[in-house]
């Protein structure tokens, strides 16, 4: 029933913004054939065959359909955007649920020359989050909650010197109330779950920044009692050395959960470093890793090489792997945690269409027994169009 509801909505929204000028439709179709073993100590390997798109940021299920909606009337000052998408091709457990659905839908006002931009609804777009790839992740973004977003763009700083954004988002918890919650909530329990959040964009340089707060009434995962602590997220790009080298970025992005947590078990994050150079003919990339929780960290490196053939037709190339983890250790004196090996091939029809095998070897120190060692690969031939 929900299923027939979301669609009946989205086709009524369809015919009254069809021959809107403002009005902009895209999005994605994304599967594959996806076959995985894994191997582990002291049990039969386990193999799966699906149609499922993996390492293409298409969702755990069969793939992904998704469709963007944005509008923005003559005056350019109100607008929507709404984000439709399915991963689940079926039905799960719990069958369709909105939030899947409907990743965002919210409509927005630019008011005072667009110096500050008010967002209603189940937000998402935000111009505090990391930005990819990979790691997507937006504070006010959160399960089945709406909120309402401010952003002030001052108009008195000259452009020459960048552009400022910075506010507040207005919503509600992230996760369940805590059962371990006895009191009434109060007004400032609500604003303890807000978000505040500033970006700077220059020439030469990109900052973005978000800080959530949390308070006591509400639980995330673990399903204990007391404040899981503060999320962190942030981006920021080096733009300066593109004017020297055409094709070279720098660029890190990361989330931190858990900053002021009364159990350290809360604390987690993720750090990741990409320098780039990408000339019309390869693409060359350096990832490293900082990530982990309270007790165990890791590190990682993932060089990687596409080279590009028939202008862009065809591409080929592999990741490769290394990472070691510190503190509480998986197999204490292990020479490293994870080996990887990813090699592909990729074929580009036109733009916005593209298939690729892709085949991907990973031995890692998963247990504290004797053998430690858990083997997974996996081979997937996908398929994806852009619209």
């Amino acid at each position: 029933m929900k299923r027939i509801v979301m669609l009946l909505l989205a086709a009524s929204l369809l015919p009254a913004c069809a021959f809107a000028q403002g009005l902009t439709l895209g999005g994605e179709v994304k599967t594959g054939v996806f076959w995985q073993q894994v191997e582990e100590p002291d049990k039969d390997p386990v193999i799966q065959i699906r149609m499922h798109s993996q390492n293409d940021d298409a969702g755990d299920y069969q793939g992904r359909f998704r469709l963007n909606m944005d509008y923005l009337n003559d005056a350019g000052m109100m607008g929507f955007k709404i984000r439709i998408q399915w991963q689940n091709w079926g039905k799960d457990d719990n069958g369709f649920t909105i939030p899947e659905n409907w990743p965002y839908a919210f409509g927005y006002g630019n008011f005072f020359n667009n110096q500050l931009t008010m967002s209603i609804g189940k937000l998402g777009g935000s111009p505090w989050g990391t930005g990819g790839p990979e790691m997507w992740k937006e504070l006010e973004a959160i399960g089945k909650s709406g909120g309402v977003r401010f952003e002030w763009k001052p108009a008195f700083i000259p452009e020459t010197y960048g552009k400022v954004n910075m506010g507040f988002v207005l919503n509600g918890p992230e996760g369940y109330t805590d059962a371990g919650f006895t009191r009434d909530p109060t007004i400032f329990d609500f604003l303890l779950e807000s978000v505040f959040g500033i970006s700077y964009t220059h020439d030469y340089f990109m900052v973005r920044f978000a800080y959530r707060l949390d308070s006591e009434q509400d639980i995330r995962n673990r399903g204990t009692s007391g404040r899981e602590g503060d999320d962190i997220v942030y981006r920021v790009e080096e733009r300066a050395l593109q004017k020297f080298l055409p094709g070279l970025q720098i660029w890190a992005l990361g989330f931190i959960q858990g900053v002021g947590a009364d159990d350290v078990t809360f604390v987690e994050h993720k750090n990741w470093l990409f320098i780039q150079y990408e000339p019309p003919t390869f693409t060359a990339q350096l990832r490293l890793g900082y990530e982990g929780s309270a007790d165990r960290n890791k590190f990682f490196i993932k060089p990687n090489f596409y080279y590009r053939f028939i202008d862009g037709l065809i591409d080929v190339g592999a990741l490769f792997g290394f990472s070691q983890d510190f503190g509480n250790k998986i197999y204490p004196g292990s020479p490293f945690s994870e080996l990887e090996i990813q090699p592909r091939l990729k074929i580009n029809f036109a733009p916005g269409a593209y298939t690729a095998f892709e085949y991907y070897y990973k031995l890692e120190y998963a247990y504290r027994t004797d053998p430690p060692y858990k083997l997974t690969q996996w081979m997937c031939l996908r398929f994806g169009l852009y619209f």
